[in-house]
């Protein structure tokens, strides 16, 4: 018997195929997830309408441009090739190194560009006050000239890697209000450590990076500590080859203008020349050689560690850490090390933040939590204490011209208690603006959901949010379901009532999560991300149920079957068959290797859903 003739407006399987290769013929990933235009237009814009008038209203009165005279050019000549440097190590190097993530290189540059110019302009403001006005100068009104502008780039450094942190878990309104709320802090930290504790720190190894990391780190704990695949488990926390390379033109633009960065205000003017020491002319020059020697020694301790500690070279690894040489010298870039002694603290520098990406990160995600998307508390953290620590023991052998203490001990001890005061204010004020941005939340925005962490999608105009893979969703249903278990449980021991026979919460053994066994129940609900939250949704998995037994509920050979969405979840499930427990071993290991998104290629829908409408596929035999 011939095979029935399919009608015109049926999709054929060679039709299947092609129109599977259209983006969004498939694409249901926006579909249930919060519409983000109103939180862009109302939230987003409205904060910067209010920052931007604040910081225009107090420009027009409190901001001048310093007088010079004849010095202008001078002023010029000494710094504008270093803020020129800084610059670029901020806009382009600290932008394209976050560009890892395969699904969030727009946010990583885009908002690293729009985040540097807000803490620029308000770094004017407040670290022009705290110098010139509150000390020091006394003045009425701030002066802007080119030693305050790098000042004010080294604050948006510090930005920069308190963004690190939290990139890709916050919304562009709490990045903006969290990195707003980092300015001021940064100010009075600064003032506090060189101008009060006079520690030294001409590359800003405390003040910008053991300052920029905690406060990052803090406010990455508060945005995700109830926030599910926020870190390491999440599969979009996860580069890709273009996106690697991409990030290592940030790793190397860091790289080579890392010497500028340091050694940006070491230089003495000229009127100042006749009167200065030895220490204060050769200040330059050794924050360059110190910094650059430091650089090279990380670069080849790094790509040992990696070759050693994972048995092939790791390119977060060549990112990140090949540049902890930099941080761990900026605050004895000024002293008269020996080249031996700034190799090897670059060195072991490179040494300690890989062996951080590779066993440290992975251990804080597990235990505490702690979501550090771009590892800064390898890169910038552990390499500042370890500056400071190293600045304070090479004082002890140093000429007093070279230190800012009569003598060593004095100024070793100093260093320590600038590293304590700067992580103290660094963890409170990042505590603060988390617990601000996420409880208090004044904007009444909300939060990100775990399909919009990690993508692009929900923000960027032609971009929409990638459906997380099947085991990923498993993976959050059984966290759910454990926990519901787990609060069913107490309450139960509360009231002092067992339920015996019949259970109230569904479990299931775990296939994704080892080591975890939990007591087997008629169903398992799978909550499945990225489906309609409406109507009737069937879906057809390579050796699972036919189409017909999927919508009429009926388990499938693997025991396998999608369910109508459920009316109070507000979202599609996904059941395993009942008797079993859990899905059998060969839809376990096929959903396991799989590994792929719901709606990628190889999966069909069957839906009645309006209004919108992804193709239509007809099944027949």
């Amino acid at each position: 018997m011939l095979p029935p003739k399919v009608p015109p407006s049926s999709t054929t399987p060679s039709t299947v195929d092609k129109s599977l290769t259209r983006r969004h013929s498939y694409d249901w990933s926006h579909v249930g997830l919060p519409a983000r235009e109103s939180q862009l237009r109302k939230g987003f814009v409205g904060s910067v309408v209010v920052v931007l008038a604040i910081v225009l209203g107090l420009f027009f009165g409190l901001v001048r441009y310093t007088e010079f005279g004849e010095d202008a050019i001078e002023d010029v000549e000494r710094h504008y090739k270093y803020f020129c440097d800084v610059q670029i190590m901020v806009f382009i190097g600290f932008g394209f190194l976050m560009t890892f993530m395969r699904r969030y290189s727009y946010g990583a540059v885009s908002f690293n560009y729009f985040a540097s110019a807000l803490m620029f302009l308000l770094a004017i403001l407040c670290i022009g006050a705290t110098q010139q006005v509150f000390w020091n100068h006394h003045r009425t009104r701030i002066q802007i000239d080119l030693a305050l502008l790098i000042d004010c780039s080294f604050c948006a450094a510090s930005g920069m890697i308190a963004f690190g942190a939290i990139i890709g878990k916050s919304t562009p309104t709490q990045t903006l209000w969290l990195l707003f709320w980092q300015v001021p802090l940064y100010a009075l930290n600064q003032q506090l450590v060189i101008h009060t504790f006079k520690a030294l720190d001409m590359g800003g190894t405390i003040v910008i990076h053991l300052f920029g990391a905690y406060y990052g780190l803090a406010a990455s704990y508060m945005l995700s500590r109830k926030q599910p695949l926020h870190g390491l488990d999440n599969p979009k926390n996860t580069g890709a080859y273009l996106n690697d390379v991409f990030s290592m033109i940030g790793t190397i633009f860091l790289f080579l203008y890392w010497p500028s960065f340091n050694g940006a205000l070491a230089s003495v003017s000229r009127a100042d020349m006749e009167h200065a020491t030895d220490a204060e002319k050769m200040a330059q020059f050794l924050s360059i050689v110190n910094t650059l020697i430091s650089l090279l020694g990380a670069v080849l301790s790094v790509f040992a560690t990696s070759a050693l500690a994972g048995g092939r070279i790791n390119m977060v690894h060549i990112q990140n850490s090949t540049l902890a040489g930099g941080v761990a010298m900026g605050a004895a870039c000024t002293l008269r090390m020996t080249p031996g002694g700034a190799l090897a603290v670059g060195a072991f520098a490179g040494f300690m933040s890989t062996l951080g990406f590779q066993y440290l990160t992975p251990f804080l995600d597990r235990t505490i939590g702690l979501g550090d998307t771009c590892g800064i508390h390898n890169l910038h953290a552990m390499p500042a204490v370890l500056g400071s620590l190293v600045a304070g023991l090479a004082a002890l052998g140093q000429h007093s011209e070279y230190l800012e203490h009569p003598n060593g001990r004095t100024q070793l001890g100093y260093q320590v208690l600038a590293s304590v005061v700067t992580v103290g204010i660094a963890l409170a004020g990042g505590f603060v603006g988390g617990w601000m941005s996420t409880f208090l939340n004044l904007g009444k925005n909300e939060q990100l959901t775990v399909p919009e962490l990690f993508d692009d999608g929900a923000w960027w105009h032609g971009t929409r949010v990638e459906a997380l893979p099947i085991s990923a969703s498993i993976h959050l249903a059984n966290m759910s379901n454990s926990a519901h278990a787990a609060h069913q449980q107490a309450q139960r021991e509360r009231e002092g009532t067992t339920h015996r026979g019949n259970k109230s919460v569904t479990g299931g053994l775990n296939p994704i999560r080892e080591g975890r066994e939990q007591a087997p129940a008629p169903t398992t609900t799978i909550t499945v991300s990225g489906v309609p939250a409406s109507g009737h949704v069937s879906v057809l998995m390579a050796g699972g149920p036919a189409p017909a037994a999927a919508a009429s509920g009926q388990p499938g050979p693997d025991g396998l079957m999608v369910a109508a969405p459920h009316p109070a979840m507000g979202m599609a499930t996904m059941m395993m068959a009942p008797g079993g427990g859990g899905m059998s071993p060969t839809a376990a290991a096929a959903a396991a290797a799989a590994d792929v998104p719901l709606f990628g290629p190889g999966v069909c829908l069957e839906t009645v859903v309006q209004p919108v409408q992804p193709v239509h596929i007809n099944h027949r035999s």
